[in-house]
């Protein structure tokens, strides 16, 4: 049921209620006083004429017989007027004639001992009091009409204009901002319309405003996806093979928390007999952060191919990368180059976390520490060289510090020993499910906030074939 029908209803029927009061009151009260106004209507009458008759009649019969024809044609409802003596009997009244007996008082307002009856129409008292009441019935009901007239207006006129903001708002809520509401007074409804205007015009340039971002946002989301795909591009392929020599799996998983990466790896020939790897994890996300990897790979992919040494290699890309690094962006790297024939492996590691070999036997060994300081910041800076050896079914771990920085619920990291108890969980398994296990340990720990991006990279000496 709408407000506008709940609003007339309840009109109407709160003035007819209020009709039927009114009319059963003037009822009750005359069906209860009726006599009592009889009474005192021929009371207040009788004593009028009474006195002017009485005062003709001193005068002459003439004088009396004219009094009461005037004062007949001015009441009609006088039927008689006589002058009783001491002893005449008073006549009673009779269904259609009322009596009444007036004393007369004197100038002095003593009794003077005459009675004047006076004989009243009962029937034309009757109609005066029914037209009466006819009359006040009529009133109540002409102010009622006119009430439920001007309520109905009224309502009329406020629902319409809520109406009118009920309709605004449904525009508003299908999207169409431009809808505006008629301000009409200066009551708490035009107090609310102009309201309602500046709301709607608020949220069109709300919604503009958020059109306009979420273009924006669109944009640079499919400028981030074209980076991403960029990054991946980037990676490498399978891992080269080396005639007449025992061949090498190298997989890798990476799990960025942001559209473009800052950790990076790669591995690619150096020559026929050696395989460079890279791993490396940039200083901040992101865009800067994948910007600044792209230049490190490009920068040692492009040295290491001259074939001079692991530790040459990142003396001089840190000089290049150092040489613009207005923003002061590092990198934590680890260049490692390998023998397939013998599994030697030399490497040079600027800041970056130490590799594991999980042995063929299940035993886990760190290897390859740190031998410089981070890349990139800090001009003439020198590493050494580090090696290790790579024998056959073993496998070399390389991770970025989202690994061993990983959190768990309670906040505790993850750090080296409890990275060297899940690479001992890991199993018996090749470089690809190596590389996944330790990817989906790190995030489960993690759970749903993870901190920093995540790179594995595992490489396994297979016995030849």
């Amino acid at each position: 049921m709408s407000i506008r029908f709940k609003t007339i209803f309840g009109i109407v029927l709160i003035q007819i209620s209020a009709l039927v009061v009114v009319v059963w009151a003037n009822l009750d009260i005359l069906s209860r006083s009726n006599n009592q106004m009889f009474d005192d209507q021929a009371r207040a009458v009788a004593t009028l004429t009474a006195q002017r008759a009485w005062s003709a009649a001193k005068d002459s019969p003439e004088v009396f017989d004219a009094e009461i024809r005037l004062m007949q044609e001015a009441d009609p409802r006088l039927e008689w007027i006589r002058i009783l003596d001491e002893d005449q009997m008073i006549p009673e009244s009779t269904p259609d004639v009322l009596i009444s007996t007036v004393t007369i008082t004197n100038g002095s307002g003593l009794d003077s001992g005459d009675r004047v009856v006076v004989a009243l129409d009962r029937t034309g008292m009757q109609e005066a009091i029914d037209n009466a009441l006819t009359r006040s019935i009529g009133i109540a009901v002409l102010e009622i009409v006119a009430s439920i007239g001007f309520s109905l207006w009224l309502a009329n006129w406020l629902l319409g204009r809520l109406t009118n903001l009920q309709t605004a708002s449904r525009s508003i809520a299908d999207g169409d901002f431009s809808r505006r509401v008629p301000v009409e007074g200066k009551d708490e409804i035009a107090d609310t319309s102009a309201a309602f205007n500046l709301m709607a015009s608020r949220l069109s340039e709300l919604v503009e405003r958020v059109r306009s971002e979420s273009s924006r946002r669109e944009a640079i989301e499919g400028e981030l996806r074209i980076a991403r795909q960029i990054q991946d591009a980037l990676q490498p392929d399978a891992c080269p093979l080396f005639p007449n020599h025992p061949p090498i799996e190298v997989e890798a998983v990476e799990d960025p928390i942001q559209e473009v990466a800052g950790d990076f790896y790669d591995w690619f020939a150096i020559d026929e007999r050696h395989l460079a790897i890279v791993i490396a994890d940039v200083a901040g996300k992101g865009v800067p952060a994948g910007l600044f990897a792209a230049a490190c790979l490009s920068v040692v992919r492009t040295l290491s191919r001259t074939g001079i040494s692991p530790s040459q290699v990142l003396e001089m890309a840190n000089e290049q990368l150092a040489e613009r690094n207005r923003e002061q962006m590092f990198a934590s790297l680890s260049l490692l180059q390998m023998d397939p024939a013998t599994g030697r492996i030399n490497a040079a590691v600027a800041g970056h976390p130490a590799a594991r070999i999980i042995r063929a036997d299940g035993r886990v060994e760190r290897a390859l520490e740190r031998t410089g300081p981070i890349l990139g910041v800090i001009p003439g800076a020198e590493w050494t060289e580090t090696s290790c050896v790579l024998e056959t079914g073993d496998r070399l771990v390389l991770v970025t510090d989202g690994v061993l920085e990983a959190r768990n619920d309670a906040g505790e990291m993850l750090e080296d020993d409890g990275f060297d108890k899940m690479l001992a969980a890991v199993g018996e398994v090749d470089s690809s499910q190596t590389a996944r296990r330790i990817a989906w340990s790190v995030r489960t720990r993690e759970g749903e906030n993870p901190y920093d991006d995540l790179t594995v990279v595992v490489v396994r000496r297979l016995p030849e074939v």
